[in-house]
């Protein structure tokens, strides 16, 4: 049996639940959950589509990301050693605060607009903590540096500033 049936079979008997109730709940149609209930195969020949996953999770209250390393592990992808997925949190103030400029000069050059703003509207929680930091950061190092080099605290505020219409405008897009 392979993962992916494994973790769903698991699922719905932790949950006592009918595998036609999940199916409706997951909007699959009974016989696409009962072709991955019955596939006596050691592997899948193809990974299952987002939706299939995405209903999957919602309907047997399971992480999405669970779901997908089952079915890339039925699939044949190695996951048994842990997968590093970078976020923001995962980078140097330094670096970000460079990739900032250098996309606010990239922004600046190409449109004489200079309020519009980075697109942070992909971006998840943690990352977008990490960033609300950053902009502290920034302020505090402007507010150090402001005495004795006033050209890099002009440059550490506009970073900040840049940072803040991003976030005011991700907020926006949220609601």
């Amino acid at each position: 049996m392979h993962a992916f049936r494994r973790l769903i079979q698991q699922r719905i008997d932790e949950r006592g639940e009918k595998s036609a109730d999940v199916a409706r709940r997951a909007g699959l149609s009974k016989q696409t959950l009962h072709s991955i209930l019955t596939d006596d195969r050691p592997s899948i020949r193809e990974m299952p589509s987002r939706k299939t996953v995405q209903g999957l999770a919602s309907a047997l209250q399971l992480p999405a990301d669970q779901l997908l390393i089952a079915a890339a592990e039925a699939y044949g992808v190695p996951v048994s050693s842990p997968v590093f997925v970078p976020t923001v949190v995962d980078v140097p103030d330094s670096e970000l605060a460079r990739e900032l400029m250098r996309r606010a000069l990239v922004r600046q050059s190409a449109t004489p607009d200079r309020s519009a703003p980075l697109d942070l509207a992909d971006i998840d929680g943690e990352s977008l903590l990490a960033i609300v930091q950053l902009r502290r950061t920034l302020l505090d190092q402007a507010m150090t540096e402001a005495a004795e080099r006033p050209g890099l605290a002009r440059t550490l505020e506009h970073l900040a500033q840049v940072v803040a219409v991003a976030l005011d405008q991700a907020a926006k897009n949220e609601d």
